[in-house]
């Protein structure tokens, strides 16, 4: 596994980040997190498949298996959908900012 997360995979995370912000948590827009999440996800897979080395991806794997299949839950009113993506993306938005920081690529690094 590489010590460190490379300058263009820097700032491309660091861009994800930032169109999050933009694109808030109505259902209508959960399209373009969910593009945004899974090409976290294939960035994060240059690093190895192997999520016991792999801590950045073993996040995002995590993320996906708690809160991203919260979001695909049925739900009465699409306040309580809209709510569940939010925290999704919150999550998201974490994870995004210790990879950023590089905080993977250390032995102590967990979520």
């Amino acid at each position: 596994m590489k010590k460190a997360i490379s300058t263009e995979h820097k700032k491309a995370f660091e861009e994800m980040k930032k169109q999050l912000t933009l694109i808030g948590s109505r259902e209508a827009n959960y399209i373009k997190v969910e593009l945004l999440f899974y090409e976290a996800m294939t960035l994060s897979r240059a690093y190895g498949d192997n999520i016991e080395e792999n801590n950045l991806l073993a996040a995002l794997k995590q993320l996906q298996a708690n809160q991203y299949q919260t979001t695909k839950e049925l739900f009465k009113k699409s306040s309580q959908r809209e709510h569940a993506i939010k925290r999704f993306m919150n999550q998201f938005k974490i994870i995004l900012s210790l990879a950023i920081k590089n905080a993977y690529f250390h032995k102590e690094a967990v979520l």
